[in-house]
């Protein structure tokens, strides 16, 4: 015998149903096919602030914020028409707002039904308040980290800055006893008095572009990278690499390959990292028995069209035991060093796009070697 359902069924049905829609955590809530809502649990009424009785028979736009809600009929219209699902059946994260006005973000799925009585479109939404408010206090907190390990890095770096500061400050000092000597002549060379004031005044600018860079590197700044000759930054700095060798009584000689093409950095940067290179040749050599080799500078086209920049050194080389330890921040072999001029100087490099990397030296010691990608490949 068929079973014919009664009223009395009909009713329990609809009260399950309502049961199993008020029980679910997020909102649901369906419309017709003007737009109109059909449906509207409780998790609905608390998250939109709303009585059922209140959203029945509305339009969904009530739900919605500026310009989706003046937008949502033409989009309703335009599926109905089309076909064309746009939402029905894709999760996305949109914006709603409550019976006071306040707006807050959402997470939201629809889905679809025919029926006798026409379509009907179910969405369930989950607000994503409590997960925004998360996510932005954890990249707060992740912020003031950074902003605090950039401080704390700055400490570490205080003796490496003052050993780039104290280079072009050296340089003023003793072009300014030249300018002196020069000066106390009877007949003073205007000419040479006027080459010794020029070079005090790139010096005295190299140490504020250091200084500058600094600044911004705390305030966490960009730095301006330009299309640079490599050759040009390299020949630069050689009257201070010179210097800092000439000290310890070892020789410095530089080879420069000829047709190189630009690459994009900044160029007070990328001398810092060869000066720091070079200066860890010389502290390398300083005892070593090869020191009468000296240290050799060369530029070179890399296998990938970009160019390399070759430090080599004849000390005591790095031990199997440091290995790529050696570019981790206070990694040293010095007995005063604080090991973060490497760690800084890839950092650096690799900002370009480039890298930094060492090998051993067939003759003794160790090639550090700077690869820079051309300026087209650049990201």
């Amino acid at each position: 015998m068929a079973y014919v359902a009664r009223a009395d069924d009909q009713y329990r049905m609809s009260a399950e149903l309502r049961a199993l829609l008020d029980a679910a955590v997020d909102a649901i809530v369906m419309i017709d096919e003007q737009g109109r809502i059909t449906t509207f649990n409780a998790a609905a009424e608390r998250l939109f602030g709303r009585k059922t009785e209140e959203a029945i028979g509305q339009g969904v736009e009530i739900l919605m914020p500026e310009p989706h809600r003046s937008e949502h009929a033409e989009y309703v219209r335009r599926y109905l028409e089309t076909g064309e699902k746009h939402i029905i059946g894709i999760g996305r994260e949109a914006v709603a707002v409550r019976a006071n006005g306040d707006t807050f973000p959402i997470s939201l799925s629809i889905g679809e039904a025919r029926g006798p009585n026409g379509r009907r479109f179910v969405a369930f939404i989950r607000d994503l308040s409590s997960q925004r408010t998360a996510e932005l206090r954890a990249r707060a907190l992740e912020a003031r980290l950074s902003q605090v390990g950039r401080f704390n890095l700055m400490g570490e770096m205080a003796a490496g800055i003052a050993h780039e500061i104290n280079q072009p400050l050296s340089a003023i000092a003793t072009y300014a006893q030249a300018a002196k000597r020069v000066l106390e002549r009877e007949r003073p060379e205007m000419q040479q008095l006027i080459d010794v004031c020029k070079k005090i005044d790139e010096q005295a600018l190299r140490a504020g572009r250091v200084l500058e860079n600094l600044r911004k590197f705390i305030r966490k700044q960009e730095i301006q990278a330009d299309p640079i000759d490599v050759n040009t930054a390299v020949a630069d700095v050689m009257n201070l690499i010179e210097a800092d060798a000439r000290a310890e009584g070892i020789r410095v000689v530089a080879n420069y390959a000829a047709d190189l093409p630009p690459v994009r950095a900044n160029a007070v940067q990328l001398q810092q990292v060869v000066l720091n290179l070079t200066r860890n040749a010389v502290d390398a050599m300083r005892d070593a028995l090869g020191r009468d080799r000296g240290i050799a500078i060369a530029t070179e086209r890399g296998e990938t069209g970009g160019v390399k920049i070759n430090v080599a050194d004849h000390g005591p080389g790095v031990s199997r035991q440091l290995g790529e330890n050696i570019f981790h921040p206070f990694v040293t072999t010095k007995r005063d060093g604080l090991g973060v001029g490497l760690a800084i100087s890839r950092t650096i490099v690799q900002s370009y796009g480039g890298s930094l990397s060492y090998r051993d030296n067939p003759e003794g010691g160790a090639i550090f070697v700077v690869e820079l990608p051309p300026e087209e490949a650049t990201p």
